[in-house]
């Protein structure tokens, strides 16, 4: 099965880089897959999963993925909060930047994502 991808962390095993992705699996259920394959780490929300992700992986080197700050509109905090890959994929595939957040019932817009998150996307939109 297909799942959206929530957000991706890259996990240092030695030589070895791999690429996490946490992906919305169940109505209360954020899973970690390792490339395709599904592991035991899983949170009832996005950031629940991120925190056990870090305490599950706390022997290798985990870092999570760049996405920018998503700023709520109209009132555009000044400082934003860490955006996930999903919400920085809705921000940047809109015309104007301009997505509608579900969860939190407001306007958003995402700014200021890495390189590497945005070459994510790309590869996700224009596979080969």
């Amino acid at each position: 099965m297909n799942h959206e991808i929530i957000h991706i962390a890259t996990l240092k095993k030695g030589l070895e880089i791999r690429h996490l992705y946490l992906k919305k699996t169940g109505p209360e259920t954020y899973q970690w897959f390792d490339e395709e394959e599904a592991t035991d780490v899983k949170g009832i929300t996005p950031e629940e999963a991120i925190r056990l992700a870090k305490r599950h992986w706390n022997l290798y080197p985990i870092q999570f993925l760049n996405c920018g700050k998503r700023l709520t509109l109209p009132e555009r905090d000044e400082h934003g909060g860490n955006a996930l890959f999903h919400q920085m994929a809705l921000s940047y595939r809109s015309f104007n930047g301009i997505y509608y957040d579900e969860e939190l019932g407001h306007s958003c817009i995402v700014k200021d994502a890495s390189q590497e998150a945005l070459e994510h996307l790309s590869h996700l939109d224009n596979p080969r």
